[in-house]
């Protein structure tokens, strides 16, 4: 599943709130910026997002991404909705978990915490007025279409894991393992692998420069960005200004897991 949702060719397959993407900026091996843009959802107008992302792997074998909304200037925003411009939404902080079903080691659960802003003045009301209506469905349909999807590619995803792990140069401490996935407000891949290995992180942070700005969003975000994130940081804001409620409680959350039946 991990490779499957590494392939940035298979987003369009099982992805319907991502338009388009593109990177905007590697921060390490296994972290970037990412630019997305989605599609009008109900009432809600095409909105654009810069996100920084991050992944790692645990001791399990389990894939970790997060992710928070960031500032970049190759990318300036526009606040509210424009003639041929997309309004800048905002995938405030997330976090995908893909492990191993407990009660079948077979099938693959993937845990899922999204809480965005979709900018542009919207009222709060009508924010989650969407997310009411799109939070019992969508979840199951992108599960659905990744199962679907890994189970008819499955000898060549396991192909090429395997490929991936014999020919990888990735540094100790740092997996050879594809990895990434595609969300509303972000698609970070790292086909290559790169994600740190739980309990290297030390050694890991030694071999790269400190920042300030890491350590923050790690604050945010339990911990999990700085683990070999830090690097250069320069271009990088992790906006304080978003629209008034985005860092409310009440802005628009959204959690699900699922056991898809695939390998």
């Amino acid at each position: 599943v991990c490779t499957y949702l590494s392939e940035e060719s298979a987003s369009a397959d099982y992805n319907d709130v991502v338009e388009k993407h593109k990177d905007v900026e590697e921060i390490s091996p296994g972290a970037k910026i990412c630019w997305s843009q989605s599609p009008q959802i109900l009432f809600i107008k095409p909105r654009d997002f810069v996100t920084f992302c991050h992944h790692k792997w645990k001791r399990d074998g389990t894939e970790v991404i997060v992710n928070q909304a960031c500032d970049h200037p190759d990318y300036p925003k526009e606040e509210m909705d424009k003639e041929g411009k997309s309004c800048r939404g905002y995938a405030l902080r997330g976090a995908n978990f893909l492990s191993r079903c407990p009660d079948d080691p077979s099938k693959t659960q993937i845990t899922i915490v999204a809480h965005a802003n979709p900018g542009g003045g919207l009222p709060q009301w009508a924010a989650k007025t969407a997310v009411n209506a799109l939070a019992p469905i969508e979840p199951f349909k992108l599960f659905h279409k990744i199962n679907v999807n890994v189970q008819r590619n499955q000898p060549k995803l396991r192909e090429r894991l395997k490929e991936a792990e014999m020919v990888s140069t990735m540094p100790p401490g740092r997996s050879p393992r594809p990895g990434g996935i595609a969300q509303l407000g972000y698609a970070c891949y790292w086909p290559n692998g790169g994600g740190n290995i739980e309990g290297n992180s030390h050694q890991q942070q030694s071999q790269e420069p400190s920042s300030d700005v890491t350590r923050q969003s790690a604050n945010d975000l339990g911990g999990t960005i700085a683990e070999g994130s830090s690097a250069n940081m320069d271009n990088v804001h992790f906006s304080d200004d978003r629209p008034d409620d985005s860092n409310n409680d009440d802005s628009p959350t959204a959690a699900y897991a699922i056991a898809p039946d695939s390998t």
